[in-house]
């Protein structure tokens, strides 16, 4: 079977390269709290005139679903498989984290937990499709 919302295997490569240069420059942003990218609203209890957060959270975004959904050089039957068991399980493992930061967390905390949760879904399917790609190619090779 077929899937047409699958791109073309270059954008994986496309993604990898920019997920470290948007990573990078959140942990740039968040340690020293200042920003390139300014943008005035007109408001005067807007909490912060630079749009930097959102074009890294836009940025790590589009870079992980480029790496998510991209077609492996070899798409067979067994890749699309595997593909939906990871992301089966990558959003069963994202609610359990939830459920459990629901209990654990609260007030701003938990504003930040909810901001790490947009990608948590992404980064657990990336590492658990290709660890599962990984080892079935090891096992097949030797």
């Amino acid at each position: 079977m077929k899937s047409r919302l699958l791109l073309p295997n270059k954008y994986k490569k496309i993604g990898l390269m920019l997920f470290p240069i948007f990573l990078l420059y959140y942990f740039y942003i968040e340690h020293f709290d200042t920003g390139f990218i300014k943008f005035d609203v007109g408001f005067k209890n807007f909490a912060s005139p630079y749009l930097d957060d959102e074009f890294v959270f836009l940025g790590l975004i589009v870079s992980l679903m480029m790496i998510s959904f991209s077609k492996e050089k070899n798409e067979d039957e067994y890749i699309a498989l595997v593909r939906l068991e990871s992301l089966q399980w990558a959003v069963v493992i994202n609610y359990a984290l939830l459920i459990i930061c629901a209990f654990v967390f609260y007030g701003f905390d938990f504003l930040s937990v909810m901001i790490y949760n947009m990608f948590t879904v992404l980064v657990i399917f990336i590492i658990r499709f290709n660890f599962i790609v990984y080892r079935n190619n090891k096992r097949v090779s030797a």
